[in-house]
């Protein structure tokens, strides 16, 4: 089918344990009936209070600055085809389609919303290729997959679509409420937190046991947690940006391209890609420079940028309103957030971006912000002392997901420039060769580790340098060996001094 089949050691699998982790016994000096505000109702913020009334806690409220996205749906099982890709109008739609993986599965898997979520997804199995002067975007094109096991796949979902669910879903929980058109403001001395709310008179103001803030790379939540602790903050823009563009269905209604594919075009220090959507469509985006992005002034600019660079996407005529496309999306900014610490006592905590936001390039984002859900809910079963596992939490997951800021930036570099090399491509087969030959565990790539597993990330990282330096290093010597071959047998020749000449 066109979801394809998953096998038994795959991201969907039982294996959604965090690594090395034990439970213990529980312990408890808290009350399950505490008000706990959750600020934000996107993707983290609604998971996270999912899995809270999961673990017993009765009295959540979320707030949210923006309007209520399902006004205007008939009922529950509005959004259970899969058919509100591009359609809400309000700010829950953002860009950049998500790469929903092993991480994100597993809190999906939690909270019972596995298989829906899936359905209204689109697997990808690899990214697809277009080298340069590519010129016909299904002949010319390289399939690199993911991993050598078959069924191992990311799957492409709208942000829309999947936030949707979340909110769907809250609605049934009776001991989750969500208060939309309040936006945070602050928190005082007497743990009172002010909501501004422009359709009413006064702002809201509630006194909650908890306040977690998933609340995004600008965290109002994350700016008061500032000033009750010594945290170390950092925010960092790369100097390249991002415009969104549309691959529309063919007129038969077909996808353009081979659908269950990341598509890229590596171009150095820019790129193209496009993530299938359900309706036939693709979401493509455009990764350039600044300066490029803007530079690109007049429509007759923007297509010969296109057909120089991208010569299959004008000769197979993929964007037909490209011109329009180009201009009316905004060149929007990319950065990374780190943050340490992420809580103060048991009373406040940061989730999601607004704890460690991250380039997109790793398709990471929205599965650490599920998994950071995931992991705190793993770790109330294990203890319901707040100010415990805040502590534990924050400690744990501060190095991890600094280690994924890291790996993404990374790999702006692999998939814009390396994926065209094919140095690149025999490395990844020497991987997996050894990961096949070697126990298990032993030897084991960035990209599986990252996005088919629950290793942290920073550990990823660091286990994959220690493979490269010995990869390197194994390589190295035979080529050692054969320069020492080629000098012993030139010595001869070097020594045999030259005759003097006659007088």
């Amino acid at each position: 089918g066109e979801r394809g089949e998953r096998g038994e050691q795959d991201q969907t699998g039982s294996n959604c344990a965090e690594p090395g982790k034990k439970v213990s016994k529980m312990t408890s000096n808290t009350s399950k009936d505490q008000p706990i505000v959750v600020v934000g109702a996107g993707l983290v913020g609604a998971m996270t209070a999912i899995l809270l009334s999961k673990r017993g806690y009765t009295k959540i409220t979320v707030y949210d600055a923006r309007p209520d996205p399902r006004v205007g749906l008939s009922g529950p099982n509005e959004a259970s085809g899969g058919e509100l890709h591009g359609k809400l109008g309000n700010s829950l739609k953002r860009s950049i389609n998500l790469a929903l993986s092993h991480r994100g599965i597993c809190a999906l898997k939690a909270i019972g919303l596995e298989e829906q979520i899936l359905e209204k997804a689109v697997p990808m199995e690899g990214r697809m290729i277009h080298p340069p002067g590519c010129m016909h975007a299904k002949d010319d094109t390289v399939f690199q997959p993911y991993d050598h096991r078959p069924g191992q796949a990311i799957y492409s979902i709208s942000r829309e679509e999947l936030n949707l669910s979340l909110l769907l879903q809250i609605q049934r929980i009776p001991q989750v409420s969500v208060v939309f058109g309040a936006k945070f403001e602050s928190i005082d001395k007497h743990a009172r937190a002010t909501f501004s709310a422009p359709d009413l008179d006064s702002p809201i103001v509630t006194e909650p046991s908890v306040v977690l803030g998933a609340d995004g790379a600008f965290s109002k939540v994350r700016e008061q947690l500032g000033r009750v602790v010594r945290m170390d903050f950092s925010r960092s823009y790369i100097s390249s940006g991002y415009k969104e563009l549309t691959i529309p269905p063919t007129p038969h209604g077909h996808y353009a391209m081979h659908p269950h594919a990341l598509h890229i075009w590596p171009r150095g220090d820019f790129m193209l890609i496009a993530l299938p959507n359900q309706d036939k469509s693709f979401t493509a985006t455009l990764f350039a420079p600044f300066e490029t992005l803007e530079g690109l002034g007049t429509e007759e600019e923007v297509e010969g940028f296109f057909l120089k660079w991208f010569p299959d996407v004008c000769s197979c005529r993929l964007m037909p309103t490209l011109a329009h496309d180009y201009f009316s999306s905004p060149s929007s900014s990319l950065l990374s957030i780190k943050v340490s610490p992420w809580h103060h006592q048991g009373r406040l905590l940061l989730l999601g971006d607004a704890a460690h936001a991250t380039v997109p390039f790793y398709g990471q984002g929205m599965n650490a912000g599920f998994e950071d859900a995931l992991r705190l809910y793993e770790m109330l079963g294990e203890s319901e002392d707040l100010s415990e596992v805040f502590a534990r939490f924050s400690a744990e997951m501060v190095p991890s997901r600094e280690g994924l800021v890291e790996v993404s930036l990374d790999n702006y570099k692999e998939m814009s420039a390396k994926t065209n090399s094919r140095l690149f491509a025999i490395k990844r087969r020497l991987d997996w060769l050894l990961e096949s030959l070697l126990p298990a565990g032993a030897w084991s790539p960035l990209y599986t580790m990252v996005t088919f597993s629950r290793t942290h990330y920073h550990l990823a990282k660091a286990q994959a340098e220690r493979q490269d330096a010995l990869l390197n290093a194994a390589l190295a010597l035979p080529l050692a060996l054969l320069a020492s071959a080629a000098l012993a047998s030139a010595l001869p020749a070097l020594l045999r001094l030259p005759k003097p000449r006659a007088p």
